[in-house]
């Protein structure tokens, strides 16, 4: 099987605490780029990650993929500098319906909300190291939806890219990184070369390459170092446990349309 090299997947870097897994400090983020740069590792834009899922590119002895799901709006103060100060490359992952609005489509946990980075912001950061893709257009559980739902997320965010920063999104992230074997064929026939997941293992199938999550409780450097198989583990439980804000938000849906 094609082997593909570690792939980190942040989410919120954010002074602002929370009552969710998934936030991390800027101090904290920035020690973790550090200790990998110390330790010589490079990393790989979003092109190289998919032809090393393509077999068309092998990797190389310290190569890794630094990606941000959902897209939020302290990228662009507490990760994207750091990156680039040590000359590192990322893929930012866009929820479309949502550029420059407040994350209205997840849980509050604790009450708070976080805005999202607006389009002028993706286009300041376009070409200095940072790739953007798609995240879909809503942010739904797209294994709980039919498929014509399913094909107008993914055709919504792909087109909204393409007119807000003219490029063609060659790569879709699964929300909550659940896809099976329809919706992968489905991102497929959208025109996406290639789709990621979450904390799983990989089948040698681009369209479902997987990441391993950073959460709070991840290690100095995560995903590369003596405690990685530990920390798939945990990764592998906590996202299961996602399946709770999803179930929150249907019941949220539910209660308002009853309303």
């Amino acid at each position: 099987m094609r082997r593909l090299p570690p792939i980190l997947c942040y989410h919120k870097i954010e002074r602002r605490l929370e009552l969710g897994v998934t936030r991390i400090s800027p101090r904290r983020f920035a020690r973790q780029i550090e200790r990998l740069a110390r330790d010589g590792w490079s990393t790989l834009g979003l092109s190289d990650i998919v032809a090393c899922a393509r077999g068309e590119r092998s990797v190389g002895d310290k190569e890794i993929g630094i990606t941000f799901d959902d897209a939020y709006r302290g990228l662009r103060s507490h990760a994207f500098p750091v990156l680039r100060a040590h000359g590192f490359a990322a893929t930012c992952f866009v929820i479309t319906d949502y550029a420059g609005k407040l994350n209205k489509w997840d849980v509050a946990y604790g009450g708070r909300r976080f805005a999202h980075l607006a389009w002028r912001d993706m286009r300041a950061w376009q070409g200095r190291g940072i790739d953007f893709a798609s995240h879909t257009a809503t942010h739904p559980r797209l294994t709980w939806l039919d498929e014509r739902k399913v094909e107008r997320e993914l055709a919504i965010s792909r087109d909204a890219i393409t007119q807000a920063l003219d490029l063609h999104p060659i790569a879709v992230s699964y929300p909550f990184g659940a896809a099976r074997k329809r919706e992968t064929d489905l991102a497929r026939v959208a025109g996406y070369e290639a789709g990621f997941t979450l904390a799983g293992s990989w089948s040698g199938d681009a369209m479902a390459i997987v990441r391993l999550p950073v959460y709070v409780w991840s290690p100095p450097v995560p995903g590369v170092g003596m405690l990685a198989a530990v920390e798939k583990v945990g990764a592998i439980g906590a996202n299961r446990c996602a399946v709770g804000t999803s179930v929150w938000k249907a019941l949220r849906q539910s209660s308002n349309r009853d309303t």
